[in-house]
Order: C-alpha cells, then sequence, then structure tokens
C-alpha cells in the first residue's frame, strides 16, 4: 500500500505537481506523454485517490476512490484506540486516587470504564492476530519499504482506455494484496509502474533531475539493465505461470536483487506472474510470506487480464 509528515511532490510528464501521503500500499509519480497522469491521496481526514487523463480534444475521464482518515501525523489509525484507552484509563485511575471518598457507584463506574480502557488498549494486537489467520490485507503502515521511493508510471504512448485499465488494475493489486509495488512489462518496455521502488541503485549517466523525473529514471533503467530478461527466465526456468518466491533467500537465490534494478533489499517475498506471451507482472512486498494462495490466484489473474487488453 501508507509515511511522511510532508507529503510527497510528484511531478506528471508536463510538469504538473501533485502530491500523495500514502496511508498500504500503495501513489505516486506520474509520466504520460500525450496524457497528463496524476495519482494522490491526503492524509486528511479524507484521502482522495485519483488518475486523470486528459487528451488534445479537452475529453477526459477521471477515476477517484476515497479512503477516510483521521490523519493525525505520526499517529497510525489503527493505533488511535491503544492511546484513546490508556489516555481514559489513566485519568480514571488519577480520578480515583484523588476523590476523598469512593463511593459504591464511582467503583462500579470505574470498573466498567477500566475494562473498556483495556478493551480498547488490547483492540490493535486483535485485530492484528485477526487479519494475520484470515490472510487479510496489511494497513499500509506495515508495507513501508525503507530506502525507496514512491513511483506511479504509465508508458506514455498507451492509448487512454489501456492506461485507464493499467491504473485501475494496479490500484486492484494494492488494494487487495500486501504488495508494496506492483510493476507490469511488455515486449521489454516497462508499461507499469507503482509503488516502492529502490532508485539510489540505478545505473550512473541516469541522474534524476526536474526534466528527468525519478519514473522516467526508473523506465529507461528497467530497458537498459535486462530487467525484462531476468524476469522471463525465471517464468521460463520454472517452467510455470506464475512463481512466488516467500523469503529473501529464494530471491537471493536467483540474483533477483542483483539482475532487477528496481527491486529493493527490504522487499522479501515476490510473485511474478505470466501476462500473455510477451508480459510480466511482478508484484512484491516487505514481509515473507506476505501473499496467500487466494491473493497468488488474484496477481496471475491480472495478468491474464492485461494480456486480454
Amino acid at each position: 500500500m501508507q509515511l511522511a509528515s510532508q507529503p510527497p511532490q510528484f511531478r506528471g510528464a508536463r510538469g504538473a505537481r501533485s502530491s500523495r501521503s500514502i496511508a498500504p500500499p500503495r501513489a505516486c509519480c506520474s509520466t504520460s506523454g500525450r496524457d497528463s497522469f496524476a495519482a494522490a491521496a491526503s492524509g486528511g481526514r479524507r484521502g482522495d485517490t485519483r488518475v486523470r487523463a486528459t487528451n488534445g480534444e479537452d475529453s477526459d475521464f477521471d477515476i477517484s476512490v476515497f479512503q477516510f482518515t483521521l490523519g493525525i501525523p505520526g499517529i497510525p489509525d489503527e493505533q488511535v484506540p491503544r492511546i484513546l484507552g490508556l489516555v481514559t484509563g489513566s485519568l480514571l485511575l488519577l480520578n480515583h486516587i484523588l476523590s476523598d471518598t469512593v463511593e459504591a457507584a464511582q467503583s462500579r463506574s470505574e470498573a466498567i470504564g477500566l475494562v473498556l480502557a483495556g478493551t480498547c488498549i488490547a483492540l490493535p494486537a486483535l485485530n492484528e492476530r485477526i487479519n494475520f489467520s484470515n490472510s487479510s490485507i496489511l494497513s499500509q503502515s506495515q508495507r513501508t519499504v525503507p530506502d525507496t521511493k514512491e513511483v506511479f508510471y504509465l508508458e506514455e504512448d498507451g492509448e487512454e482506455s489501456a492506461l485507464k485499465e493499467l491504473a485501475w488494475n494496479s490500484f486492484a493489486l494494492l488494494k487487495n494484496t500486501n504488495s508494496s509495488f506492483t510493476l507490469f512489462a511488455k515486449g521489454g518496455t516497462l508499461m507499469l509502474a507503482r509503488g516502492s521502488f529502490k532508485i539510489p541503485g540505478l545505473p550512473a549517466g541516469i541522474p534524476v533531475t526536474d526534466n528527468y523525473p525519478i519514473s522516467k529514471v526508473l523506465s529507461k533503467s528497467f530497458e537498459n539493465t535486462g530487467s525484462f530478461d531476468a524476469l522471463q527466465n525465471v517464468l521460463a526456468e520454472r517452467g510455470e505461470s506464475s512463481v512466488y518466491l516467500e523469503s529473501q533467500s529464494m530471491i537471493e537465490r536467483l540474483r533477483l536483487y542483483e539482475d532487477l534494478c528496481f527491486l529493493a533489499k527490504g522487499i522479501q517475498s515476490v510473485v511474478i506472474a505470466k501476462s500473455g506471451d510477451d508480459g510480466v507482472v511482478i508484484v512484491g512486498a516487505n514481509t515473507p510470506r506476505a501473499f496467500s494462495s487466494v491473493q497468488q490466484k488474484w496477481i496471475a489473474n491480472i495478468g491474464k487480464k492485461l494480456a486480454a487488453s
């Protein structure tokens, strides 16, 4: 999917700026040649994820997904019940200590208040345990990958319908799996990149500047470093349409940290899925064994859908 007190600034293909503060995985930088795409989500009381395209005739389509959040800086929403429980419990104890006489009614009220406060304190832990047992989706704060940049890239020369399909499917992957990033390439060309990617390790000679943004650096590096061939080789060697590498040791065994210019060391599990004859989808997460069997099927089906689009 969530990450800084000041939301990062993102630049579109024509220099337009947007901002997003990620609350799981998964927004970003956006580039397109003819069209201008921007994805953004603010960390205030209401988050807005928006993908917009305009063509030369001023027709457009607009995709908005609203996410409601408290937006308290430095405090993940899932920790709010615990904080409220601690504050309430502390106030109840202070009130009990400062009371000259404690009547039976007050004791009963305080007991009920302490039970409720304890429940609030335990809620985040209970929620995490339930989510784990049900293979549910991790929160954005649990998907943070250190030493990465948030990127949203769409191939410049795609048709509007294809770009819209890519934008929606990438959002679906980040929303319905534990992924920290998703990437789709076809015929050796990077078509989509969304989420957390390693940028400092990109080849020398491709600097990040205002006229050459991070998203373009990522796309050119992907094409120049043989990343597409490395992904295709993994699928060919396994002889499967989808490969799940559930730990860092499995990723290291295939030398993917070295062969994939965009793959950060903080990514500890990946799913690589075939997309038609010349396409591939890769999704990564910052925890080992992050993808349940249901999520793996979801990723494989997205790969098939992108091949048909």
